[in-house]
């Protein structure tokens, strides 16, 4: 699982072939032993937690970075390196 990039804590990761279970575009946010994924599209949470902080920093992140994400969404689905946000 590549992560494609990492603030104050968080990390954010694009798995391959990760279109299976939740179908919709998504990002893995890793904070210490929390794991929330999200839709790119939307911002909605699929599923798991973040702290309110920890959550609020990620949606925001990800909103700001909708496009390039979907990009990276993409490739990886296809199997190929994201490389970096």
């Amino acid at each position: 699982m590549p992560e494609i990039d990492a603030l104050l804590g968080l990390s954010f990761c694009l798995y391959f072939f990760d279109n299976k279970q939740h179908k919709l575009p998504h990002i893995h946010v890793k904070y210490g032993s929390y794991e929330l994924i999200i839709a790119i599209e939307t911002g909605e949470c699929l599923e798991g937690y973040l702290p309110n902080k920890q959550r609020k920093r990620a949606e925001a992140h990800i909103e700001s970075n909708r496009v390039k994400l979907m990009e990276m969404w993409k490739q990886a689905v296809a199997g190929i390196n994201p490389g970096k946000l």
